[in-house]
């Protein structure tokens, strides 16, 4: 408990810091170990509360990042030229159960039959059903359908989101078209609240599609298809809605640093640093295998760059956030890259590698088949001491999958699912050190062997190993669900 106090103190990592400047890396298989169990504990440690994306721990977390990657001679790439942090900010929205919908007594189910949008205020109201038809009001095209409706005063506004054909290929409309104008629309004209509903929607996710950092004077929920026919046969009855959401704005940081060997081309190394936080009795979710483990490792490959000079390549080192909001954070850089995206010759994603030997001695390296060169390369590599099991696809879990859709060649290494996984049991004690030392071997091995080819050139997976991956996904995810606690 003392070390772990210890380390935590912004002081002491400074004062590391410092005492690293110049200082050669030992890179004996004890000095390494010794530093993925340091990375490892301070990301862990209590007062990080679990490192959620947006709060206070994961700002911690940011800083030690930065202050590692200050010691090992990183230049700064973030969003300014002195700066290792890359900042975003995006609008959040929060469920409270205590979103009620009733109509003539009968109770909806919240994600199976509607849900919210942040356009909608936080409120109660009763009002009689009313058909909106699309709710397009646009008289330079002679076109107002609330009209119809009559008097809309107190009632709840059935909008169907469909467009005419005829009316999408004119942008000078276009602002009449959306949601928030056709509410507003109605709104003007008296009625408590909206429900919109899309004939397009086949799925679940367009209940929450209509995310907006604003709201209306007004109730707002979103339905599927299948509700809206129903409640289209109870035109006329009462509608009760109770609509409450947390609403707040929160700041992300990646944290980014650049190894420049002045090559041409640059090598990303990458791992996301937040976790789960809290859980709502206080307890800490503490993400050690995810991704802990992961963030260590991409410390320590980067250590072992700067002692070990790849003349052919510039790395890139990316402290991802926000992966398990959603892959913001690695989906930001994309967009918003501080390197051209075309000097990336490959992404290397670390992401939960600290579990080897202890649900088998097997590290998955997900993605190969985003190279047509990435299963010679492995090939190649000497033998690690552990199996490897290769999957062609690149599936969407993970801070890689932004850069293979951006066309860069990826590669995925983890050591899998297992009981503790997203819960307060995932914790420093439960990992196998020495296997994440023979993994940094292996991908030493991997980025220096990918040398001997001038180009990685990319490829995108085939339908047939994606659907293949998808399926093995599925059961592994069954598996742990019928396992944890």
């Amino acid at each position: 408990m003392m070390i772990r106090l210890l380390i935590l103190l912004p002081a002491f990592w400074i004062h590391l810091s410092l005492l690293a400047q110049g200082v050669s890396f030992s890179m004996d298989k004890d000095a390494v170990r010794s530093r993925l169990f340091h990375d490892v504990a301070v990301l862990t440690s209590d007062s990080l509360q679990g490192r959620e994306a947006g709060e206070k721990g994961e700002r911690k977390a940011a800083s030690y990042l930065e202050s590692q990657f200050r010691a090992i001679g990183l230049l700064p790439k973030g969003d300014t030229t002195n700066s290792y942090f890359q900042r975003f900010s995006k609008f959040q929205v929060g469920y409270k159960w205590t979103i009620k919908f009733f109509v003539n007594g009968h109770a909806l189910i919240y994600r199976k039959d509607f849900g919210f949008t942040s356009l909608s205020m936080n409120g109660h109201g009763i009002g009689p059903l009313v058909d909106g038809s699309e709710g397009l009001v646009i008289p330079e095209k002679g076109i107002d359908q609330l009209s119809a409706a009559m008097d809309l005063g107190g009632t709840f506004v059935l909008i169907n989101l469909w467009v005419p054909d005829s009316l999408i290929s004119d942008t000078s409309i276009a602002r009449k078209l959306t949601p928030r104008y056709r509410m507003t629309n109605v709104l003007e004209r008296g009625a408590r609240g909206v429900i919109f509903w899309n004939p397009d929607s086949q799925g679940s996710k367009e209940l929450f599609d209509f995310q907006f950092p604003d709201t209306l004077p007004g109730i707002a929920l979103y339905v599927n298809i299948s509700t809206a026919e129903r409640l289209k046969q109870h035109l006329g009855e009462l509608a009760d809605i109770n609509v409450q959401i947390d609403r707040k704005m929160s700041t992300f940081v990646n944290v980014i640093g650049f190894l420049d060997n002045r090559a041409p081309r640059t090598i990303v190394v990458g791992a996301h640093f937040d976790h789960l936080g809290l859980r709502k009795n206080g307890k800490i979710r503490y993400g050690a295998d995810d991704n802990a483990s992961g963030t260590a490792g991409m410390l320590e490959l980067a250590r072992y760059f700067s002692m070990h000079r790849d003349t052919l390549n510039n790395y890139l080192f990316i402290g991802f956030t926000a992966e398990e909001k959603g892959l913001w954070g690695s989906d930001y850089f994309i967009h918003y890259p501080t390197i051209p995206l075309s000097d990336i010759r490959l992404m290397l994603n670390l992401d939960m590698i600290g579990r080897l030997g202890c649900e088998g001695n097997q590290m998955e390296i997900e993605a190969v088949g985003s190279s047509p060169l990435w299963r010679q390369i492995i090939h190649n590599i000497p033998d690690a001491g552990f199996r490897i099991k290769c999957i062609n696809a690149s599936l969407p879990f993970s801070d890689h999958d932004a850069f293979y859709k951006a066309g860069i060649p990826v590669i995925f290494f983890n050591t899998g699912l297992h009981d503790d996984y997203h819960t307060i049991t995932d914790k420093p004690h439960t990992l196998n050190y020495d296997g994440m030392v023979k993994i940094m071997q292996f991908a030493e091995y991997l980025l220096v062997t990918s040398n001997r080819n001038s180009v990685i050139p990319y490829h995108k997976v085939s339908f047939i190993p994606m659907a293949s991956a998808w399926v093995g996904f599925l059961f592994q995810a069954l598996g742990w669900a019928l396992t944890i606690n």
